[in-house]
């Protein structure tokens, strides 16, 4: 879904008109997990990096699952806390959707 809508919205309003974060906390780190997504799902990830969009990943969500840094696909950065980040980015003017 979020995947879906990062796409969406820089189809609309043109790569390169929008700055795109994705967060993953809670149980969203598993969907960056290696193996874990399908081809579709991967082939729309790349694209996405390549668009500029950027993935972070909640080191505490990723302790509580069990899931370490060389699980997740490459080209997502770990942050230390995701709320954290979401509040950061909030407070730089980033609007907070939520799939």
């Amino acid at each position: 879904m979020a995947l879906s809508m990062a796409y969406n919205l820089l189809d609309v309003v043109g790569e390169g008109n929008a700055e795109v974060i994705l967060v993953f906390n809670v149980r969203g780190p598993m969907a960056l997990m290696r193996g874990s997504l399908d081809d579709y799902a991967r082939e729309r990830v790349n694209e996405l990096m390549s668009m500029g969009v950027r993935f972070y990943v909640c080191s505490i969500a990723m302790r509580s699952l069990g899931v370490r840094r060389e699980d997740l696909i490459d080209g997502v950065e770990v942050v230390d806390s995701g709320i954290k980040k979401i509040v950061e980015l909030e407070g730089q003017g980033f609007a907070y959707v939520k799939p």
